[in-house]
């Protein structure tokens, strides 16, 4: 084991304790425990980490939350450890167990170009209800707005090589929002990610989670799907440039030409304005890739030609045989070529090293 084990820990039970014996037993190099602003009557069972081998105690004088717990430890490691392969992040709850805390160890010793998340199994009848429910839901919104279905985007049990922590150090979320801006950040980075299946471990039904499920869920969710809601007031102030426009034009400065070519002339006048602003916004503030502004340009109006075409093709389709006015077949024509083209942008013209907004 070549790894760092950290650990935020909020008003910990005895058997953190355990815990850290059976991790130095297995040869952990170094043991980073943060007591997350716990109360005073658990003041004993920190006196006992901070005398153990290896073990390094660090303190918040209030609660700050466990994003906040995770980059006090990653900054200390940085400071201090750096020549390990990484660390290995795990809950001070009893879900995660000295066993698959060392598997995911020895995973990130032989794969430190990857993150590696240790799996729950969430088809087993003891997995609470609430978790069950709250991670399918995130990890069918993470495949559909980041392009990859992760298993388990909850784990915190986690293996992060030493190369990937200083960019962590600088993303937003202080509480359990963190660690889902750590997995939209590492696949907006195409860092890989290892899954390995670990034992499915509640207590009372997890009871001893600090999760709150309300607002941590909220919050969680809001991440999630930050970058689409970016990008779809981006697209909703382009897209009434684009249609008022191509009204206009349509309707009334070339309405004395034929279907086919008025069609087309206003739909490439339309979208031709639209496009400098849409493409200004995202750069700048949706993806934020300013740094490859040139090579973005470029993918990026590749993407609208194909775009503006497919809308030219499909109005005029949907006002010859459906019977729709053009104006209605427009909007809902590029509704649908717009969720297209986030996935397309965000994996494709804007998919540099600097990330989705707010991330």
């Amino acid at each position: 084991m070549n790894s760092a084990i950290i650990i935020p820990a909020l008003n910990p039970k005895t058997e953190l304790l355990d815990l850290l014996k059976g991790l130095l037993a297995l040869g952990a190099p170094q043991i980073i425990v943060v007591n997350d602003g716990s109360g005073q009557e658990y003041d004993d069972i920190f006196e006992k980490v901070s005398v153990l081998p290896k073990c390094v105690l660090l303190k918040h004088a209030v609660n700050m939350g466990k994003g906040r717990a995770l980059k006090t430890a990653f900054a200390y490691y940085l400071d201090n450890c750096s020549h390990l392969d990484g660390v290995v992040t795990a809950d001070a709850d009893g879900q995660h167990s000295v066993e698959d805390i060392s598997r995911i160890a020895y995973a990130l010793n032989n794969n430190r170009d990857k993150l590696v998340l240790g799996v729950r199994n969430f088809e087993k009848d003891k997995v609470p209800r609430r978790s069950y429910m709250g991670n399918t839901i995130t990890s069918l919104c993470f495949k559909l707005f980041y392009g990859y279905y992760l298993k388990d985007t909850q784990t915190g049990l986690r293996g992060i090589p030493t190369s990937e922590l200083g960019w962590m150090l600088e993303l937003s979320g202080e509480r359990y929002d963190f660690e889902i801006n750590m997995l939209i950040k590492a696949r907006r980075r195409k860092l890989d990610f290892l899954e390995i299946g670990i034992d499915t471990i509640y207590f009372d039904n997890n009871a001893g989670s600090h999760y709150g499920s309300f607002k941590d869920s909220a919050r969680i969710f809001c991440k999630l799907i930050g970058g689409l809601i970016h990008y779809s007031l981006s697209c909703s102030f382009s897209a009434l440039v684009d249609v008022m426009a191509f009204i206009i034009l349509n309707s009334f400065v070339l309405s004395s030409m034929p279907l086919a070519s008025r069609l087309l002339l206003a739909t490439i006048i339309a979208r031709t304005i639209s496009s400098l602003f849409n493409f200004f916004i995202n750069s700048q503030i949706v993806f934020v890739n300013d740094k490859r502004i040139l090579a973005s340009a470029v993918k990026y109006y590749s993407l609208w030609l194909m775009q503006m075409i497919s809308s030219y093709a499909l109005v005029y389709a949907g006002s010859m045989y459906l019977g729709l006015g053009d104006s209605v077949c427009k909007i809902i024509v590029d509704i649908g070529l717009a969720l297209i083209s986030y996935q397309v942008q965000m994996n494709w013209v804007f998919s540099g090293k600097k990330g989705l907004a707010g991330i």
